[in-house]
């Protein structure tokens, strides 16, 4: 069975959910029909002429992108010009086309933790460089017969949930007597129809992030043996983990500057970097931001940043920092934020493979070289 374009649209938002975007973000669907099956999705970066054409040439007909094709209200699609023909040929062409821009950026697992990850930072002790607000905590309770307490609990944590810092699979659980009696029409797991049962059953508590809600929900129904599950969920008063733009972290091990140059090049698929750097035998300490990170270099500073990475930096950040004694290193807007691709494709390819769905993921093909050294000049 196809999913629907609905459907991509739910696992985009376990990805990244669309109230973590920044005010005035037009992130979710922008074009489309929701119910819409889709045999073929394509990732890519950008919603441009390009996508357009891979989506036509594989089958395409659903785009789920980083850039939002539709970031400023139409006043008019006039296909004499480039971006109302653009517009007007996805809909022609019955494509859809979703976006998660600045939810993608801020979400927990989000770009910046992507790009984090390709560099080298330490998962633990990574901090945001720039707030824009706190993931909520939820409680869950459930109940479980005894036996399939484990593996339930196993499925909550590759979920997200029971995460206390660099504990996992955080949990309380207290036995008692769970009763049912199972009616016409039903199948039940234990038990026989028009008999009250009593069955021995743990309560599982756990927490977790609001913006994980979907993804537990989904992965308790799949790993819990009943045919009908009794669960709860309860808001927490305390503040979740902070979400925003940029992260700062640790690289284990320290690298010399060569090394991390080198590192850009292979991870991020780039040929050319500008950098500024002081002399220094190792950096340890490394603040990254996908995209446009200039506004972000004095925030960098402050959480104690060696080395800053993004893209698009002016000449005064470039002074501001070294004022700093920071380095930076201008990986470009394109090449800090390619990496969302490979991780909305392989975000996606798992949850339709967690829930029997038959569409197919396929990446768009990365800039040619022309194309991104257009993009940084």
């Amino acid at each position: 069975m196809l999913a629907t374009v609905k459907m991509i649209a739910g696992y985009m938002e376990e990805l990244a959910p669309l109230d973590l975007a920044l005010p005035g973000d037009p992130s979710g669907l922008q074009l489309g029909d929701p119910e819409a099956p889709v045999a073929k999705v394509l990732v890519a970066l950008d919603p441009d002429e390009a996508a357009l054409r891979q989506a036509l040439a594989v089958g395409a007909s659903l785009v789920v992108t980083h850039h939002p094709l539709l970031f400023h209200p139409a006043a008019s699609i006039d296909e004499s010009r480039p971006r109302g023909a653009l517009i007007s040929a996805f809909i022609r062409n019955r494509i859809s086309v979703y976006s998660a821009h600045t939810n993608l950026d801020t979400a927990p697992r989000g770009l910046n933790h992507a790009l984090a990850e390709l560099i080298g930072l330490s998962p633990s002790g990574r901090s945001v460089l720039k707030a824009s607000g706190q993931d909520r905590y939820l409680k869950l309770v459930v109940f479980v017969p005894r036996g399939h307490e484990d593996s339930v609990r196993d499925a909550l944590a590759e979920a997200g949930a029971g995460w206390i810092g660099n504990y996992s699979h955080c949990t309380f659980q207290a036995p008692g007597t769970g009763t049912f009696m199972p009616r016409e029409g039903t199948n039940p797991y234990i038990g026989q129809q028009g008999r009250l049962e009593k069955v021995e059953e743990l309560r599982l508590e756990t927490i977790l992030p609001a913006s994980r809600r979907q993804a537990v929900i989904k992965a308790l129904l799949a790993a819990h043996p009943y045919e009908e599950v009794a669960y709860d969920i309860y808001p927490l008063a305390g503040a979740g983990e902070a979400v925003g733009l940029g992260l700062c972290g640790q690289l284990e091990p320290p690298l010399e500057l060569e090394a991390i140059l080198a590192r850009c090049r292979e991870r991020l698929k780039l040929k050319d970097l500008r950098y500024w750097a002081s002399a220094k035998d190792r950096f340890s300490r490394i603040a990254v931001c996908g995209g446009s990170g200039g506004s972000l270099v004095e925030a960098a500073i402050a959480m104690g940043a060696e080395l800053y990475i993004s893209g698009d930096f002016r000449y005064h950040d470039f002074k501001t920092a070294q004022a700093a004694g920071m380095g930076l290193i201008d990986a470009g807007h394109y090449g800090t934020e390619q990496p969302a691709v490979a991780l909305i494709e392989n975000h996606l390819r798992n949850c339709l493979q967690r829930d029997g769905r038959e569409t197919v993921v396929i990446a768009a093909a990365a800039a040619a070289e022309a194309d991104w050294n257009y993009l940084e000049g």
